[in-house]
C-alpha cells in the first residue's frame, strides 16, 4: 500500500530528470558546432543542419533550445530523417536507430561524409558518444573517425571529453 501510495510522487521525479538529461543533450549538439571545422565553407547566412535520424529523444526540446541560436552566422535548423544517407543534408547528426535503420548501419553510410555523427551510448559510437557519468551527461569523442570524414575538432572540445581516441598522424 505504501508503495502505490509514493509511486506518483517517483514518477514525476523521474520524467523530469528525463527532461533535463534530455535538455541538456540538445543543448550539447548544437554547442558542439563551434568546435568543428568542416571541409566545405558554405555560404554565409546558410543555416547548420543539426538531424536527428531515427528514434527522437528530444521531441520539442531540441526545437526549443536551437531557437533563435546561430553558429558563425548561421541560423540552426532541426531537420528529423527516418535514414541516413551519404548525402544526407547535416552537418550534425544524431542517430537514435530504428527499425528502418540501426545506429551501426547509419554510421556506415555517413562514415566518409563531412557529418558529425553523434550516439547516445551506442555499442557502435558515432564521432562524439554521450556516455552517463557521476549523474552527469558527459561525451567521449572518436577524432580519428572524424578524421576520417573531414572534420576537424577543437583541442578545446576535445579536452573536455571523458576519452579521446587520437587521430592517427599522417605518414
Amino acid at each position: 500500500m505504501l508503495a502505490l501510495a509514493l509511486s506518483p510522487a517517483v514518477v514525476p521525479s523521474v520524467r523530469s530528470q528525463e527532461t533535463l538529461e534530455s535538455a541538456v543533450k540538445a543543448t550539447y549538439l548544437y554547442k558542439f558546432a563551434p568546435f568543428i571545422d568542416w571541409p566545405a565553407v558554405s555560404t554565409p547566412g546558410t543555416p547548420l543542419a543539426l538531424c536527428v535520424i531515427g528514434a527522437d529523444p528530444f521531441g520539442a526540446v531540441l526545437d526549443r533550445v536551437v531557437t533563435g541560436q546561430t553558429v558563425a552566422g548561421r541560423p540552426i535548423v532541426v531537420r528529423r530523417l527516418a535514414k541516413a544517407a551519404a548525402d544526407s543534408p547535416c552537418q550534425i547528426a544524431f542517430i537514435g536507430g530504428s527499425r528502418a535503420q540501426s545506429v551501426k548501419e547509419a554510421l556506415a553510410a555517413l562514415h566518409t561524409a563531412p557529418v558529425l555523427t553523434v550516439t547516445d551510448g551506442a555499442t557502435t559510437p558515432g564521432m562524439v558518444d554521450f556516455v552517463p557519468s557521476g549523474g552527469r551527461v558527459r561525451f567521449q569523442v572518436d577524432d580519428q573517425a572524424a578524421a576520417d570524414s573531414g572534420l576537424r575538432i577543437s583541442s578545446k572540445l576535445l579536452s573536455l571529453a571523458t576519452s579521446v581516441r587520437p587521430r592517427t598522424p599522417a605518414p
